[in-house]
């Protein structure tokens, strides 16, 4: 099987306009940005295998072109507030006509499911061997445990400082003291739970859900919480998506992606723009453990 650099990059935002404009207007506006990432990927020598809804797939030889693909593309400014993310990873690929499977796949869609807007997050396989300039973009962000993987891989990120809030894998990455989420306690209309290292906790309208959310716009499972090797990650499985809010008042929209969250905030269950927001926050807050260095 041959190696290569796998691409996945994927459009934030166009939610948000099919909602408000419609599905034909919408699909006016994103085409021409399909159309204008595929031009990125092919003028950086990759090759774009496919591309559906708001996201492609491509491929390239070496980490370093995949990589200026991947800062063009979150660069760009796109209009109607729309940015992207991506992830990029190295490893061996099965090609066949119309689309490219195996490990460096399914890792690069992992890591772009965890990118923020105006963001590319890159394995430890890609950077090891990426260009002075390249590295110099990108920072080390902690070590995430993939399906299928033993060892943690290290993961670095570059973010438009415009735009994204760099992802958070592992709280304190760049400190001296690391430390790891122990339990996480959450809050919704003076109700509390807990979950610990490997549990899960559910949200949403259906009486299956460990919090029961009763109101129209929070979907059947809209989502899920689970500390998994340490790490908190919030899972956003609805149709209207969620919206994650921080004690300084930054917000991040999440529709049908993960992400990782530390220390506490405030996870609305929908759009911010249904008319009482506050009506589905749950509110989380981490307990962590410092671990001594030796």
């Amino acid at each position: 099987m041959p190696f290569a650099c796998v691409l996945i990059s994927d459009i934030t935002g166009s939610t948000t306009i099919y909602e408000r404009e419609g599905n034909a207007a919408a699909v006016s506006y994103i085409e021409p940005i399909i159309g204008r990432m595929r031009a990125i990927i092919g003028d950086n020598g990759g090759i774009c295998v496919k591309s559906e809804g708001d996201d492609t797939v491509s491929f390239f030889r070496h980490p370093d072109d995949a990589f200026r693909a991947a800062w063009t593309m979150i660069n760009e400014d796109w209009h109607q507030g729309m940015s992207v993310h991506a992830g990029m990873y190295y490893g061996e690929i099965v090609q066949q006509v119309g689309t490219i499977y195996g490990n460096a796949v399914n890792t690069a869609a992992r890591l772009s499911s965890l990118a923020k807007p105006g963001e590319v997050l890159v394995g430890v396989n890609c950077y090891d061997v990426m260009s002075q300039d390249n590295k110099a973009r990108l920072m080390p962000i902690g070590d995430l445990h993939l399906k299928g993987k033993e060892e943690p891989t290290k993961v670095y990120a570059a973010s438009m400082p415009s735009l994204a809030a760099t992802t958070v894998i592992f709280s304190s990455a760049q400190t001296r003291r690391p430390s790891r989420t122990e339990a996480v306690e959450l809050t919704y209309q003076g109700r509390t739970w807990r979950i610990g290292e490997g549990e899960k906790l559910s949200l949403g309208r259906s009486q299956d859900c460990d919090i029961v959310l009763d109101h129209a716009w929070v979907s059947r499972k809209h989502g899920e919480l689970t500390i998994r090797q340490w790490q908190l990650e919030y899972s956003d499985h609805s149709s209207a998506g969620s919206v994650v809010e921080t004690p300084d008042g930054k917000e991040l929209s999440i529709h049908r992606r993960s992400t990782m969250l530390n220390g506490s905030g405030t996870i609305l269950l929908g759009p911010r723009s249904t008319e009482n927001p506050e009506a589905s926050a749950v509110t989380f807050v981490s307990h962590t453990l410092s671990i001594q260095p030796s």
